[in-house]
């Protein structure tokens, strides 16, 4: 085997192994995240966690196999650690940005289902209210 080809193998498997970890960190916690308060919608967030991971994947794969190629050559193992630390270095930054990304999308989601909650709840409310005014009313009048 050459340097290259170790080089290669392991860049591989490190940078697969490192997004399949964190994908995992992202289904596994975004479920909880996307969940807290709406159990009723559970489906609905395990599907859109999903779709999110799945994207996490395919973009990050992507970068991966783009990233393979180079035109530094590894004639020793020094230069074949140096090279391999340069191209997981871009792949950590690939995977760092795109998980605060899917974060952010989490966190548009929850507060946009928060706000439906809460105009829902508040509309309730009102609702309960109005109810209540018009049988004070009601009993009112038939006093009269």
């Amino acid at each position: 085997m050459t340097t290259m080809t170790g080089m290669y193998l392991t860049y591989v498997a490190l940078t697969v192994g490192i997004t399949i970890w964190v994908a995992r960190t992202l289904r596994t916690h975004g479920r909880v995240f996307l969940t807290f308060g709406q159990e009723e919608q559970l489906e609905l967030n395990d599907a859109l966690s999903h779709l999110l991971v799945l994207g996490f994947y395919l973009v990050n794969f992507g970068v991966i196999s783009f990233a393979l190629k180079t035109t530094s050559q590894a004639t020793n193992m020094p230069t074949a650690i140096e090279l391999l630390s340069s191209k997981v270095g871009v792949i950590l930054l690939v995977i760092g940005g795109m998980h605060f990304f899917i974060l952010a999308m989490f966190a548009s989601i929850r507060s946009n289902t928060m706000k439906q909650a809460n105009e829902a709840h508040r509309r309730d409310h009102i609702g309960q209210l109005a109810q209540a005014r018009r049988a004070t009313i009601t009993e009112f009048e038939e006093k009269e």
